[in-house]
């Protein structure tokens, strides 16, 4: 169904944990021991000293945990046993940790003690942080010094992503790993192919591990480098690994209530260059979140953009093809080298937001977790990559660039939880830096805003849009307003660069400030999709160029009421006049500008 856009936890030890017993024990008995009582916790170093009075009976000790306060006694939870009353938990800096135990006999298991919680606080050592560019571009290599997504300022002002959750939905995510371990929420992730809370998969399923790294892995405890929202919650689904329908619409609103942002590495298989529809139940689920999630504040859903676009092949791939990247209630995010031009692979459209730094210039790719050992990008003896196999600095596409776009939104949630999904948008588009300045395409709408179909609003910038997030006055209730079907059956001229034009005419709206437009375009006999250029014009003359006359290496396919998007009148108001020009630039192929529809969004 998609292409991957490059786009039971162990007792006693797991990932970063060792576990130790000490202290005095127990007899025996013929039920259940009682409950261990008066649990302490006390940080000695980079560990936890636990101590507890004895239960009369207990052969062992059971340790669980939880990064939230409410531990529960279950497999996921469990970090082990020890013999006898007492332990040790040899962590790392930066753990933050609820802890009880339970009392286990030839009975069974006592109910959990009373819980106590305990902070390691991080030592600000991340031996690889100083290649991670992406988070703060020195000129490692040869970037250009600032071409980054700015984090440094935000954390500096306090906001780490504390208290925010990540869904990253993906092929995989190693829960185990030593630098991700205590950002994954115990028993919170879903793993669809044998329904159990580990979503870390087999050793060829690597994507998603590193794409977590990115957006939140562990920061300042002496390991690999740090997310940019590294104290941020993580979960993970690997929907990729069980493409079905239900499973795709189920990891869009599992516990949408406590997920704040849903990261999306993923699309269409790239390169084709026909359009390619997301689903009806994806889009409905996508819908519920928005309407229903983070406490009615809705989920904010980001994807990538799509890595269609080709070397030396213009136009390419453009994100509106899409489905995905292309609906209304996501953002789509390109991505950016560290010299802050375009991605060679990155896919422009009318629809991209934003974007964010990944490889780009000399290959110079992002530094992250890779699957442990020898899994992974990197099995450690590669020469151009990291001697530690459980780290990578090849991690690369909008696959890369999506989760350092999440992990700043973590950022900008952490600093206004009240932010609706339609204000964080907001609040990175008027927050990006523009980039590559020169570059023509750039244009300011007639609201003010400079916009660009390879970068959208430019590059995330943390520092700018933490300050304007917590000044920010959230939107009123979106209006949406749908034109009614215009039919102007017009013979596309072929191999003509004028075509043929349409208005529809809006008035009454009651929208004076866009957020988004849908065209619903219909050229169905038009059998060649890839010869059509396709351009909207607002009414104040702001344009989106949809589609421009492309090659379908794959054969071709019409455009049969595809839905394209566009981000780029955002602010301007809706009502006036409205029009859409169809080219035919390509021989050949002819067909009918049939019908076209307009869907506008903003209050």
């Amino acid at each position: 169904m998609h292409a991957r856009d490059l786009l039971a936890l162990a007792p006693l030890f797991v990932g970063p944990i060792l576990l130790s017993g000490c202290g005095g024990g127990g007899g025996g008995g013929s039920h259940a021991p009682p409950i261990p009582t008066n649990l302490v916790a006390t940080v000695n170093g980079t560990d936890v000293d636990l101590t507890w009075i004895a239960s009369a009976g207990a052969t062992e000790y059971r340790v669980y945990y939880d990064l939230l306060p409410g531990v529960v006694r279950t497999a996921a939870t469990s970090l082990g046993s020890v013999p006898t009353a007492g332990a040790t938990l040899t962590g790392q800096p930066s753990t933050k940790v609820h802890l009880a135990v339970t009392a286990f006999g030839p009975g069974g298991e006592s109910a959990l003690s009373n819980e106590v919680s305990a902070v390691i606080p991080p030592n600000g050592n991340d031996p690889l942080q100083i290649d991670a560019w992406h988070l703060q571009n020195t000129g490692q290599d040869g970037g250009t010094p600032g071409e980054d997504a700015n984090v440094t300022p935000a954390w500096a002002a306090g906001f780490d992503g504390t208290g925010v959750r990540i869904a990253v939905v993906d092929e995989d995510l190693e829960i185990g790993h030593e630098d991700l371990f205590w950002n994954c929420l115990p028993g919170k992730s879903h793993n669809y192919v044998d329904g159990t809370s580990d979503p870390t998969g087999a050793a060829n399923e690597k994507h998603g591990t590193s794409v977590a790294g990115v957006a939140a892995g562990v920061g300042g405890n002496d390991l690999g480098s740090r997310g940019a929202a590294f104290e941020a919650f993580l979960v993970g689904y690997n929907f990729l690994e069980n493409q079905t329908t239900a499973n795709e619409a189920n990891a869009m609103t599992r516990d949408g209530a406590l997920n704040s942002i849903s990261n999306n590495s993923w699309g269409p298989t790239p390169g084709l260059g026909i359009p390619q529809a997301s689903t009806s139940s994806w889009r409905i689920a996508v819908q519920t979140g928005l309407a229903t999630g983070r406490g009615g504040r809705g989920i904010v859903y980001l994807f990538a953009a799509g890595n269609g676009a080709r070397a030396g092949v213009d136009p390419g791939d453009n994100s509106n093809l899409g489905g995905y990247a292309n609906f209304y209630g996501v953002i789509a995010v390109g991505a950016v080298g560290d010299d802050g031009t375009k991605a060679v692979y990155s896919e422009k459209g009318a629809n991209v937001l934003v974007s964010a730094p990944s490889l780009g210039r000399a290959n110079h790719g992002i530094t992250t977790t890779d699957r442990t050992g020898a899994a992974g990008y990197n099995d450690g003896n590669l020469g151009f990559d990291y001697p530690d196999p459980n780290y990578t600095k090849t991690f690369s596409g909008t696959s890369s660039s999506t989760p350092l776009a999440s992990g700043v939104v973590a950022l900008v949630l952490q600093a206004n939880p009240n932010l609706g999904w339609r204000d964080v948008r907001a609040v990175l588009a008027t927050s990006a830096r523009m980039s590559d300045a020169l570059d023509p395409d750039w244009t300011t709408n007639a609201a003010g805003f400079h916009v660009s179909h390879k970068y959208g609003f430019g590059v995330v910038d943390a520092g700018a849009a933490t300050t304007l997030a917590q000044t920010w006055t959230n939107f009123g209730p979106l209006l949406t307003v749908a034109t009614p079907v215009d039919v102007p059956n017009l013979p596309i001229p072929d191999n003509d660069p004028i075509g043929v034009t349409s208005t529809i005419d809006v008035t009454g709206s009651g929208i004076a400030y866009l957020e988004h437009v849908e065209i619903v375009f219909d050229a169905a006999d038009h059998t060649f999709s890839g010869d059509l250029s396709i351009v909207l014009t607002s009414p104040s003359g702001t344009q989106s160029v949809l589609a421009e006359t492309h090659d379908c290496p794959m054969g071709p396919a019409p455009y049969v009421n595809w839905s394209f998007g566009s981000v780029r009148h955002l602010g301007e108001a809706a009502d006036g006049t409205w029009t859409l020009n169809v080219a035919d630039g390509a021989p050949q192929d002819t067909g009918t500008f049939h019908s076209w529809q307009l869907k506008l969004r903003g209050h």
